[in-house]
């Protein structure tokens, strides 16, 4: 970069670096629509998962078998387990399970966010993990839902337990063992930016693992600004596709000891499921930085 090109570029990227801003910045500072814009709404997504096996950090108590575990996982904050639950004693008792909220897919949920919708009831005052018990109304004859305690062996009971509002799925670490991602070269698009896209390929079998799973990554905003440079332009802004929306589809954070690095991580309307080719398991992400090239409508990069 020639000395006369580095003070206007510098003082643009000063600009760029203060909207990443220190050190704990997320998409919120990106929100200016002077230097962030983006074409992309919110985003949705579709509901997904279900199956049956265990997980969700959900145990038996003393003298409590659980026997299966079948899921509905209607989106990456929103799921319900219905555990099938008996014992191999031959006198009758009283079962307990007891629910994890640190586990998926509750995320380190609010045990009071976690809630039973037939067959049992949650103790109180609550804990972590959380006691579930059964129902009984007296009656005296056996219901899977709502006279299911005390058990003995050969007895089923159904219990759901919901949680409705969990937490955004945390990003799971980049081994390769849950998902990979790949940024394609950088490309000029148009007549005034260079992009990205980023691809975030879930690995984990949907069959075996129904809950939503988060991802990180890093960006360079260097390598951009590079080849912004590389065509005597002036940087004005950055902008995403989807749009990062306060977090809700993801987030930035600069690193403190590196300006130029970013790091990403999904939101809920990004997060993964399964391994799918489409989302939810596949996520893309285009990421732009758009410039001013001095008397010209166009430009090209040499490779």
């Amino acid at each position: 970069m020639t000395a006369r090109r580095q003070g206007p570029l510098l003082a643009a990227l000063a600009g760029l670096v203060a909207l990443l801003a220190l050190p704990t910045v997320t998409a919120a500072a990106w929100t200016d629509d002077a230097w962030f814009t983006s074409s992309a709404g919110a985003g949705t997504w579709d509901g997904g998962g279900g199956g049956d096996g265990g997980g969700g950090g959900i145990d038996g108590g003393d003298n409590t078998d659980i026997i299966d575990i079948t899921w509905t996982v209607s989106s990456p904050e929103s799921s319900c387990a219905v555990v099938e639950i008996s014992t191999t004693s031959d006198t009758p008792v009283d079962w307990t399970i007891t629910v994890d909220p640190d586990e998926r897919p509750w995320n380190h949920d609010d045990p009071a966010q976690i809630q039973v919708n037939n067959g049992g009831q949650i103790q109180e005052p609550r804990t972590s993990p959380l006691v579930i018990t059964g129902n009984s109304d007296g009656s005296g004859a056996f219901n899977e839902y709502s006279n299911n305690t005390p058990i003995v062996a050969g007895q089923v009971a159904l219990v759901e337990v919901c949680g409705y509002n969990n937490e955004i799925p945390e990003p799971q670490p980049d081994d390769g063992t849950w998902y990979t991602t790949d940024w394609s070269a950088i490309e000029v698009s148009g007549s005034d930016a260079v992009c990205s896209t980023l691809t975030v390929q879930g690995l984990v079998d949907g069959a075996e693992d129904p809950f939503y799973y988060g991802w990180e990554t890093d960006l360079r905003v260097e390598d951009f600004v590079e080849a912004l440079e590389d065509a005597d332009a002036t940087i004005f802004y950055v902008s995403s596709d989807p749009w990062p929306s306060s977090g809700f589809d993801f987030t930035f954070e600069q690193d403190p000891d590196d300006p130029y690095l970013v790091h990403i991580k999904s939101g809920s309307a990004m997060a993964l499921q399964g391994n799918g080719t489409t989302p939810p398991g596949q996520q893309t992400l285009e990421v732009c930085v758009h410039g001013s090239v001095p008397e010209r409508y166009a430009f090209t990069l040499t490779p």
